[in-house]
């Protein structure tokens, strides 16, 4: 017969190789986050100021100061960039209101309204609600991965109690 070794030992991976992946996946969502969270703001901005110009728009008894007051804020909402479809929305409202500018008292307040609503508030307004509906799923997501960690964690805890008693009888 030929002399063999000592039995090999087979050890279990290192515990902290998966808790490393998971936190790396963890570090990376967040860096996500940021980025969404940017985006998210910048799309509420575009929002507000695109609101703000529709109210401007409320007060024909100064139309001169109405309209000014509109284009900048319809300008400023071009400003943050926001995305395709919206920006082309609300350049359409910004040569509505341009062209309102050139003559104020004879500018038609509820057509500009409309136009600044249809092309521009509407479409800037659903953005922002797929933006909700896409953080409220990722908020659901992130919920079912936290009650994956909490049953490996009682998995761990229950494979590593009893190892523990077995190795104390």
């Amino acid at each position: 017969m030929l002399a063999q070794g000592p039995p090999k030992v087979v050890r279990p991976p290192r515990p902290s190789m998966s808790a490393d992946a998971a936190e790396i996946a963890v570090k990376q969502a967040a860096e996500q986050l940021t980025i969404i969270k940017k985006i998210c703001e910048r799309d509420v901005d575009v929002l507000r100021h695109l609101r703000t110009a529709d109210d401007a728009l409320t007060d024909p008894m100064q139309p001169t100061n109405a309209v000014q007051k509109a284009y900048e804020e319809v300008d400023a909402a071009k400003s943050l960039n926001p995305e395709f479809l919206v920006y082309q929305g609300v350049i359409r409202a910004e040569r509505e209101v341009e062209g309102a500018r050139r003559s104020p008292m004879t500018a038609d307040f509820g057509h500009l309204r409309s136009v600044l609503r249809t092309e521009a508030l509407g479409p800037a307004s659903r953005v922002a609600v797929r933006d909700a509906l896409r953080l409220q799923d990722e908020a659901l997501a992130w919920l079912k991965v936290q009650q994956l960690i909490a049953d490996h964690l009682r998995a761990i805890a229950e494979i590593s109690n009893q190892t523990l008693r077995a190795s104390e009888q």
